[in-house]
């Protein structure tokens, strides 16, 4: 759920979403579409942090897509539910829980090709053993792009807010 992979998974989104777009039709333009609840579980590996870690994952998301009259996405409602992720540094074997449910809303701005995105619900609570939750990105923010660059609102804790700040995770087991 928590690694520099998830732009990956966000291209994903958006092929489906793109793959959707293409094979649309006038009927379907008004109602919505949902894709899912996708289910999975597994392990990724990988040295972003410095060493090598491993994240085992099981997570749950789906897809509602609306359309507007000409089959284009005009919004789409992203909804994640990661109970119980756990990320293990390899080399010291000191790991944490990672949990997240959220919900993304992606909507167009009109006239154009760009989206603003909003995430509410809770990102990330970081669970260290013997010290309870120790990091939080939990709230609203509502970003003017969908690299998540531009803030243009936000309430709640935010720790992990933009990119660079995913740097606070390698620290807890580095």
């Amino acid at each position: 759920m928590f690694h520099k992979g998830r732009p990956a998974r966000l291209l994903a989104v958006f092929g489906l979403v793109a793959a959707s777009a293409l094979s649309a039709s006038p009927v379907r333009a008004s109602a919505p579409e949902v894709i899912g609840p996708i289910h999975s579980t597994g392990t990724f590996f990988g040295s972003e942090c410095g060493f090598d870690g491993r994240i085992d994952f099981d997570v749950t998301e789906t897809f509602t897509i609306f359309r507007d009259d000409d089959g284009e996405p005009g919004r789409i409602i992203y909804r994640v539910r990661a109970p119980h992720d756990i990320f293990t540094n390899l080399e010291t074997g000191e790991s944490f829980v990672v949990r997240g449910m959220f919900q993304e809303f992606i909507e167009r701005i009109p006239g154009t090709n760009d989206y603003t995105k909003e995430i509410s619900g809770f990102r990330y609570l970081v669970n260290q053993p013997g010290q309870g939750v120790t990091i939080q990105e939990v709230g609203r923010v509502v970003y003017g792009d969908l690299d998540q660059t531009v803030v243009l609102f936000q309430a709640g804790k935010h720790q992990l807010l933009f990119e660079e700040d995913f740097e606070l995770l390698c620290g807890l087991s580095g």
